[in-house]
């Protein structure tokens, strides 16, 4: 006999497929893995296929609140204080009767932190470390991947509460982000948390730079030489001059300016930077290029020297056309 027809009514007990065979009544339970934070409250569904259940309930362990609906049945679980439990969900149609079960796990998990060992000092080798905490169970030890990525660094992962990485720092990675992303997966689930930390690179004063317009004067000249210098924390400057006649420091004594400057001015003008984490120096020569303080000298010279050369030549044309010789002594 055609156990749908023996039921009496075939919608009320079972559900049909192509051909006319019967398909019992199913319950199901979600979220199927259901995990949730030690202590959190937890609100889980479970479903009849059917409309015309007899029961439809739940069996657990603790003390159940339980809200209904025409094919569900919700339990609600206010404080979650069991690291793992059981659940039972049941479903009676006629003579009938389906069970579906789950496991709850709860855990605890602590965000990743992120740890740089001392000053990031460019040049330097330092250390960067993420550490987080993780429990499913007290016999169980959590799944727990650790994976460092970003700041110009090769990504690390390790699977266990701490993950490092060992680096020379390097000044363009002063204000790039280190992330640390932490995984703990639960079954088929995975739950996710992650920490930034932005890389300060200190740095000795490197590239620096000393110029000027023109490195060759003639006194009366104004003279400019400026120095520029890279370093975290920005350096200080110093000059070590030929001289500190009639001398003026511009922009914080990155620049100096000597009007009219004489032949004393002329030398090396070596800039010193320097901060807390080393000191670096640059240098440039101005050369002093003498000039007349009368424009008569250079004319009377001019006229000598045109005289020594006339009497030159006449001397010459009267040895050779005239026969003349000078006298002897």
């Amino acid at each position: 006999m055609d156990p749908c027809r023996s039921w009496g009514v075939l919608a009320l007990l079972c559900l049909l497929v192509p051909g006319g065979h019967p398909v019992p009544c199913r319950v199901s339970i979600s979220p199927e893995e259901p995990t949730v934070e030690f202590g959190a409250s937890l609100l889980l569904n479970c479903t009849s296929s059917c409309r015309n259940h007899s029961r439809l309930n739940w069996e657990v362990p603790i003390t159940k609140v339980v809200t209904r609906g025409p094919t569900w049945v919700s339990l609600s679980i206010p404080s979650v204080t069991d690291w793992t439990l059981k659940l039972q969900c049941f479903g009676v149609f006629g003579e009938q009767r389906h069970i579906a079960t789950t496991t709850l796990r709860a855990y605890r998990f602590s965000p990743p932190q992120i740890y740089l060992e001392g000053d990031t000092v460019a040049g330097k080798e330092t250390r960067v470390t993420c550490n987080a905490s993780a429990q499913v169970s007290p016999a169980d030890p959590p799944n727990l991947i650790l994976t460092l990525r970003g700041g110009g660094l090769p990504p690390s992962t390790h699977r266990g509460p701490s993950v490092g990485l060992g680096f020379t720092a390097q000044p363009e990675q002063h204000g790039q982000e280190v992330t640390c992303e932490a995984a703990l997966r639960l079954g088929h689930r995975t739950v996710n948390a992650s920490a930034t930390v932005t890389l300060w690179v200190w740095a000795a004063p490197h590239d620096v730079r000393v110029w000027a317009p023109r490195t060759v004067f003639t006194a009366g000249a104004n003279l400019t030489v400026t120095c520029r210098a890279e370093g975290n924390p920005p350096p200080q400057l110093r000059w070590e001059l030929p001289t500190n006649a009639s001398l003026e420091l511009w922009d914080g004594g990155t620049t100096v300016i000597i009007p009219a400057a004489q032949r004393a001015h002329g030398g090396t003008y070596r800039c010193l930077a320097e901060n807390r984490y080393g000191a670096g120096a640059a240098s440039v020569d101005i050369l002093f290029q003498g000039s007349s303080r009368s424009p008569l000298i250079p004319v009377a010279v001019t006229l000598a020297a045109l005289t020594v050369l006339a009497i030159l030549a006449g001397s010459w044309w009267l040895y050779h056309a005239r026969g003349w010789k000078p006298m002897p002594d």
